[in-house]
């Protein structure tokens, strides 16, 4: 039977012909989708597509930006809901589209419980324990870093506890579908160009396989072979299905997806396949027709942070030459400005700690460190933020760098730094002499240029992009540094390196 269908196929695409429902499925998957059906799955297709969070909440559209790196792109699943599982509902009012409805819907069987909606419809999703995912995806053309992980998004308020007020905290969900509130913790290790299985690291092809149930996931991966997918381009995704709580029915935790991608090289290309995305991957939703019995994956050994060699160790008098850029600065801005110097701390739990402790992880990666700044305002059009600190990226502790800093209480992404705008600006506060002073960084935000590395600070109002790419004067705002990929293949221990820095400048009256 399985042959007959590949001929079939073969014969349909030859002549022309393709089912219409399948017409943006390339070849391969359509066999996929054949096999997968004879093997008594229902297969359902998603999209595969860019999510601008800034861009949505300007327009209403979402309740938070969950800490956007600014100049970074993200790309998410939008799911249809599963087999007998009630469609979550949108809003025209506000804009929201529903979720995707399920194709497979009989009305003699009472359906689960709708997903709790948050916008935009289906980018969360309940699963059940021996659903599987597949994403058949083109990787980016050449960029400094790309990566796929898996979340869980939302879990159900636990009893007596209060949430609303809570920083971090909001509730989606209603009676029906049970109170939820984000974790939007990350789940085991990163698929990044450092380990994906590939033909090649950037434009090539990648099949992603995402499930909780080991038998589940085989038989997919079998059929993959089938239809003519190597195993040198399938990546398993293992969700721990005993750790998290899998299925579809109410208080059934509820996951999400998400690509990210930074600074590539050709900004022409990344455009278009940010635009085309959902025209060039296949998203599937398999559900097996009879309930597989559980096989669950243990929680995934991690790649460890760090390697016991503090940044210190590689850098000549770190600390006196970043005292040395601190009284520089003091002393040439102290007597027309006020200031205050931040600390920054360890932003965000991981994954598996921010779900046992019941805590908004905001989209955390391993592959990144994250500090942040206790919150500040900007008093006026005058007042402006210096960062600086060691440039890790150059002792090896980052593939890339950056400093953003963020509004509340979207957490909007305004402005941010990356690494490669770094070198030659901290020279004039270290001195010509100074052999290695590319080892650090002297970088400015502000309203205008106050010099060659000042990034600007776009306003809130009035703002054409929408009223989330900038902010406005007396909002509560936040420094927010990232360091991705340490040389171990994660992101570097917070024991092993040296802080970032802020000194926020106001303008004396």
């Amino acid at each position: 039977m399985k042959k007959a269908i590949a001929v079939l196929l073969t014969l349909m695409l030859a002549l022309g012909m393709s089912p219409v429902s399948l017409a943006a499925e390339a070849p391969d998957a359509l066999m996929l989708k054949a096999l997968l059906e004879e093997d008594a799955f229902y297969v359902q297709q998603g999209v595969y597509r860019e999510l601008d969070t800034v861009k949505e909440a300007s327009a209403g559209r979402l309740l938070s930006c969950f800490g956007n790196n600014a100049g970074s792109a993200y790309i998410v699943f939008s799911l249809p809901a599963a087999p007998e599982q009630d469609t979550s509902l949108g809003s025209e009012k506000l804009g929201w589209p529903d979720e995707i409805a399920s194709a497979y819907d009989d009305p003699a069987i009472e359906n689960a419980p709708a997903n709790p909606y948050f916008a935009p419809g289906g980018w969360e999703f309940k699963l059940r324990q021996d659903e599987v995912i597949i994403l058949i995806t083109p990787l980016p053309g050449e960029c400094k870093y790309y990566s796929f992980i898996n979340y869980v998004m939302f879990t159900q308020h636990k009893p007596g506890r209060m949430y609303d007020g809570v920083p971090g905290m909001f509730t989606v969900g209603n009676e029906e579908t049970g109170l939820y509130h984000p974790i939007f913790g990350s789940i085991g290790n990163t698929l990044n160009m450092m380990n994906i299985r590939s033909e090649a690291v950037f434009d090539a092809m990648a099949v992603i396989v995402i499930g909780a149930n080991q038998d589940s996931v085989n038989q997919v991966v079998e059929n993959l072979r089938e239809s003519g997918y190597d195993d040198s381009m399938i990546n398993v995704m293992p969700i721990p299905a005993d750790t998290y709580k899998m299925g579809l029915q109410k208080g059934a935790d509820t996951f999400s997806f998400l690509q990210r991608i930074s600074q590539a090289t050709d900004k022409e290309a990344y455009r278009d396949y940010l635009d085309h995305i959902s025209d060039r991957a296949t998203v599937y939703r398999v559900t097996p027709r009879s309930e597989t019995a559980a096989h669950p994956y243990p929680n995934e050994t991690v790649i460890p942070r760090g390697n016991g060699v503090h940044e210190a160790a590689v850098l000549d008098r770190a600390e006196e030459k970043l005292e040395t850029i601190r009284e520089a600065l003091i002393a040439e801005y102290a007597d027309g400005y006020d200031y205050e110097e931040l600390r920054g701390e360890i932003a965000v739990p991981e994954g598996l700690t921010a779900y046992f402790t019941d805590f908004n992880a905001k989209g955390d990666n391993r592959d990144a460190m994250y500090l942040m700044t206790p919150e500040f305002t900007l008093n006026s059009d005058e007042d402006f933020i210096v960062v600086y600190g060691v440039n890790h990226a150059k002792t090896g502790k980052a593939l890339y760098a950056n400093a953003v800093l963020y509004a509340k209480p979207m957490l909007n992404g305004v402005t941010s730094i990356y690494d490669s705008l770094f070198e030659g600006s901290a020279e004039a506060w270290l001195g010509e002499d100074c052999e290695d002073a590319d080892s650090y960084y002297v970088y400015k935000m502000a309203r205008t240029p106050l010099d060659e590395h000042t990034a600007v600070i776009e306003y809130s109002t009035g703002n054409e992009r929408g009223k989330y790419y900038g902010v406005d004067n007396g909002n509560p705002v936040l420094v927010a540094f990232r360091s991705y990929l340490d040389k171990t293949g994660a992101g570097a221990s917070y024991y092993e390196v040296i802080y970032d820095r802020t000194i926020v400048f106001h303008k004396k009256k």
